[in-house]
């Protein structure tokens, strides 16, 4: 299997990419992936970011760092348990590539990475199969600030520094306002790590991405201090690692028939699936 493509979501795409959307997801063993592939490249085409930051190498493996913030009773863990259909979650994810051609060159692991230097922050509502998310991008060198004792101070996110010109405004706000109406701090209570490739369809209504070798982890203690990028060798062991590929389907209107062949023909297997609920189970089983 060969495939380039590089995936972030700059603050101008932003508007597409995160508006209200159906968004179904399956899983699909190994062997059916080459053939959803060929689909995928005929019918759209690959997703590559090209704005600030962006990696112009080619043959880039593009791969994501979630880390999803909880309270110490697990609160959005237990919500999302008790309504699959209806919950909330606050994330941060940071984009990186590795470039398996330049290894023989590399003197250093770090000459082989590429990642953008700022973390993107998102709130993300579900309800049935409709999604909405409000995303912040914050510079990695200002991460620390958002933390005291390794809590999420909210109010950070409104200071001069951190809000960024091409950043939502209502988004920081809305952001914000959930963490306020919690009665517990948030912290850092799981990690996810996948090599993702993704396809969208130029006016942002359709987007399809296929995430491989998903891995859950433990926040590892220079979270928030380190000044290298999350990469999947220095996370530590695993709790656990997900075999199956996760297909992501977000459409802002009807899923295309092509669409739903081509996943019949892979054998893809619809399900409600949700990366905080396995990372959490996997680090401390959700308690």
């Amino acid at each position: 299997m060969t495939f380039s493509a590089v995936d972030s979501c700059p603050p101008s795409a932003d508007e597409r990419i995160t508006a209200e959307r159906h968004e179904l997801k399956y899983l699909v063993v190994p062997q059916g992936l080459d053939a959803l592939f060929q689909e995928l490249n005929r019918e759209l085409p690959p997703h590559r970011f090209v704005g600030e930051g962006a990696n112009r190498l080619p043959d880039a493996h593009h791969f994501v760092t979630t880390i999803y913030f909880d309270t110490p009773s697990r609160a959005h863990y237990r919500a999302a348990l008790a309504n699959t259909e209806a919950n909330v979650k606050v994330r941060a994810k940071e984009y990186y590539d590795l470039h398996p051609a330049l290894a023989e060159l590399a003197t250093d692991p770090d000459h082989i990475v590429r990642y953008q230097p700022w973390l993107w922050f998102e709130l993300k509502r579900k309800d049935g199969t409709r999604t909405r998310k409000r995303r912040v991008r914050v510079p990695k060198r200002a991460v620390p600030i958002l933390f005291a004792e390794g809590r999420i101070v909210p109010d950070a996110l409104l200071g001069p520094d951190l809000a960024q010109k091409s950043t939502d405004l209502a988004g920081i706000e809305e952001i914000v306002a959930h963490c306020r109406t919690l009665d517990e701090p948030l912290s850092a209570t799981c990690l996810v790590n996948y090599r993702r490739l993704p396809w969208q369809a130029g006016d942002g209504s359709l987007r399809i991405t296929v995430d491989l070798g998903l891995a859950f982890y433990a926040p590892p203690p220079d979270l928030w201090t380190r000044e290298r990028a999350l990469v999947r060798d220095s996370l530590g062991a695993p709790a656990s690692v997900l075999g199956d590929a996760v297909i992501e389907v977000k459409a802002q209107g009807a899923i295309p028939n092509w669409v739903e062949r081509a996943l019949e023909r892979a054998g893809a297997r619809p399900i409600a699936f949700s990366k905080f609920v396995a990372a959490s189970r996997a680090v401390d089983g959700g308690r």
